[in-house]
């Protein structure tokens, strides 16, 4: 046996490769990913049995307790530098709101929900926190190996039925049942019992290394029966074998170069002004609040005097900003309308919806009358679209989603003209220069990639945030591009040749929409930090923030002679500002 060919095959170093072959019980195998083997990260090391006492005192370690909206109970899986990650339900975590880590020592660490990563098809989701100090991660064991009558422990953070409603550390001791089929990853069944605010937490064997994830569940055809259940743990590492995790990074630092490249971090690539907030004047001023009662607002255009919104629940609203009065509500698609646009010509509104569809509507008409008239549907995408964007000169429909492509559809006939394929990940922001001759694509593999719409060759790739593309808008004169990111920063490019121009920090949190004033002078920018901010477009100086959100902003928009400025988020309100 040659064992500096197996050391390198497998990259273990020959000492360990020995000792595998010479089974020494004392020795642990650091973990090991052989997709050709196993699905599962691979632990070589002596079985021992611990008493419950022990178990106790690991899932007491690795659980922590979630707050929030809804919250509950969670353990922490990983860590890289000071970012450690927590694995728990989705349903812990879905509803969107502040959520705080409570770590075993009792420090509590602030979660960026946009963060926050759920797996596909599993009630499981990924909470990354930062810390400098040391906790203990949790030492995973294949679930496939647990047989019947197998002891188990369930940790969490249960809710008290005292009225003060505080919560306690509770581990419980029962026995594997059986395997069911899973839905949503739940194939794990058990006799522990677990409480309310217990979901999320870990499920140990008897060796205390983590098997599974809990979870509440009803089973059966009996719904007052509450059964135990929970997701193997080896969903997470299939997931995690090709997943890019999220990663916290510091507070935006305003002179910060806007890309890691050497060659960037020069005089030719000047760092935006310090921002001296004590010294910002507001220029707008809010006039009125609408409140949506159908759903969270994802999207807003504007044709004055109509706001046009796009609503989680599927509908489409039209509200007249200057009586304050709700026009009409429609129902539009099967689940959230995460995109709209609008041609130039106020002839034809453009919806995307979660349900992959593309509809085209007579907005001339509906401004005009009581109806809305569907002119047409197009199957676009076979997963939810997040973007679509209508073309300058009218003729074209861009749209890109979860299947990392952008569509270009022919506006009038619905016949798709080309697709550009080149992201990583999830198309989340899309943008067309004045001319209709290039189109700009926005990433969750936080990339920006340009395309040449005549040939559909791809003309560059930008690279500079450090989290997902979140928005797109170019100015007027199709001199800039600017590209807003969920690492909470602004960019500013030159759309002919790629050149960073500067970085835009101030917002503390996701910025999910930026648009561009029509004279070109003002960038308007909408953020989950819950404000809505106005920089110069030029020098990149701070000009105004605007408070008056409870919830996340998703949308801004913008009227074309930039006098009303409106603002729409997870509250289900419509912010309507006004310029003196």
């Amino acid at each position: 046996m040659n064992l500096n060919l197996l050391s390198q095959y497998f990259k273990i170093s020959p000492k360990n490769l020995l000792a595998i072959a010479l089974n020494i019980p004392f020795l642990t195998i650091p973990v090991l990913f052989l997709p050709h083997l196993s699905s599962f990260p691979l632990q070589i090391a002596e079985k021992i049995a611990l008493s419950p006492t022990d178990i106790n005192t690991i899932a007491g370690e690795i659980t922590v307790r979630i707050d929030g909206p809804k919250g509950g109970s969670g353990f922490i899986v990983e860590k890289q530098g000071n970012t450690y990650y927590v694995l728990t339900n989705w349903h812990v975590v879905d509803r969107v709101g502040d959520y705080e880590i409570v770590t075993p020592d009792g420090e509590r660490h602030f979660v960026y929900y946009s963060l926050i990563q759920q797996l596909p098809n599993l009630d499981l989701a990924l909470v990354p926190f930062s810390s400098s100090q040391r906790y203990r991660v949790a030492i995973p064991a294949d679930a496939n190996n647990i047989q019947s009558g197998s002891p188990l422990y369930v940790a969490g953070w249960p809710r008290s039925g005292s009225s003060l409603g505080q919560r306690l550390f509770l581990s419980t001791s029962g026995t594997f049942s059986q395997r069911q089929q899973p839905r949503l990853g739940y194939s794990l069944v058990y006799t522990n019992l677990v409480r309310s605010g217990m979901s999320g937490g870990p499920i140990l064997d008897g060796e205390g290394k983590v098997i599974g994830v809990n979870g509440i569940v009803q089973l059966g055809t009996n719904p007052d029966k509450i059964v135990s259940a929970g997701i193997p743990i080896n969903y997470f590492f299939n997931w995690r074998k090709t997943a890019t995790l999220s990663s916290i990074i510091p507070s935006p630092n305003p002179s910060a170069p806007i890309t890691n490249n050497p060659d960037l971090n020069t005089s030719n690539s000047p760092a935006k002004p310090p921002i001296n907030i004590a010294a910002v004047t507001n220029s707008f001023s809010l006039a009125t609040t609408l409140t949506e009662e159908s759903g969270e607002i994802l999207s807003i255009a504007l044709v004055f005097p109509y706001a046009i919104i796009g609503n989680s629940n599927g509908n489409i609203s039209i509200w007249n900003i200057t009586t304050s009065g709700l026009t009409r509500t429609l129902p539009a698609h099967q689940g959230s309308i995460y995109s709209i646009s609008l041609s130039q010509d106020n002839k034809y509104l453009v919806t995307g919806g979660e349900d992959g569809l593309i509809k085209i509507w007579d907005l001339a008409t509906g401004l005009q009358s009581s109806t809305l008239p569907l002119l047409q549907t197009i199957q676009a995408h076979n997963n939810p679209i997040l973007a679509v964007k209508i073309s300058p000169d009218g003729k074209m429909i861009a749209s890109g989603g979860w299947d990392k492509t952008i569509k270009l559809w022919n506006l009038q006939t619905g016949q798709l003209l080309k697709t550009f394929i080149g992201h990583e990940q999830l198309v989340s922001a899309i943008a067309f220069s004045p001319d209709s001759q290039i189109l700009a694509s926005g990433s969750k593999d936080s990339s920006i990639k340009l395309w040449n719409i005549q040939t559909g060759e791809l003309i560059r790739t930008l690279k500079g945030h450090e989290l997902s593309v979140l928005s797109l808008a170019i100015s007027p004169d199709g001199e800039t591009l600017a590209s807003s990111s969920a690492d909470g920063t602004i960019g500013l490019w030159k759309l002919k040749t790629g050149q960073p121009i500067r970085k835009l920090s101030g917002h503390t949190d996701g910025v999910w929409s930026i648009v561009i004033t029509k004279d070109g002078k003002t960038l308007i920018s909408g953020s989950w930090d819950k404000t809505v901010k106005l920089w110069d477009l030029a020098t990149g100086q701070l000009k105004g923030n605007l408070r008056g959100h409870s919830g996340y902003i998703n949308a801004v928009g913008i009227s074309p002679d930039g006098n009303t400025l409106v603002s729409g988020g997870w509250d289900g309100q419509v912010k309507v500002w006004k310029h003196p």
